[in-house]
């Protein structure tokens, strides 16, 4: 894959109790992908992930993380579930790559249904993760939520 012209980008997997993860319908795609987008200028990737899943669908959420070091002369940030690289193209900027660090995360107790953004995506809803497979998504999608819900089971 040549380089040519990178985005960083910061995605979220959000997961619940009830083994379902949290999808929206990209506007300009039609596919269901999880929430996330670019970063903000000097803006923390784990940070644009929460950011990105609050505008999009109305949701706070939290980075699920393992323990990280902590030491008064450093700040630790927790590392992404996967760091994944992807062609893409717009009207903008034509052919490009996203960097995306993909985030695991939960809702923050206490909210309610998701409200999708809808100047950014057209729907977001719970679906079963089983179910996500069905759905019209990238490729990689339902790998990869199947692998971040394996993996949180075993943060709980």
């Amino acid at each position: 894959m040549s380089a040519g012209i990178r985005h960083m980008t910061a995605s979220a997997i959000v997961l619940d109790d009830d083994d379902r993860v949290l999808l929206v319908r990209h506007l300009k795609s039609g596919l269901w992908l999880y929430p996330g987008g670019h970063l903000e200028g000097d803006e923390e990737p784990a940070a644009a992930a929460v950011r990105e899943t609050v505008e999009e669908t109305g949701l706070a959420v939290e980075v699920i993380t393992d323990p990280l070091f902590a030491h008064p002369a450093v700040v630790t940030h927790p590392a992404p579930f996967a760091v994944i690289e992807m062609p893409v193209s717009d009207k903008a900027v034509g052919p490009h790559h996203h960097i995306d660090m993909v985030y695991v995360c939960r809702p923050v107790p206490g909210d309610a249904a998701p409200v999708p953004q809808l100047t950014e995506v057209s729907s977001a809803v719970w679906v079963p993760a089983a179910d996500v497979a069905t759905l019209r998504t990238p490729a990689e999608l339902p790998g990869l939520i199947g692998a971040a819900t394996v993996w949180a089971k075993a943060r709980r």
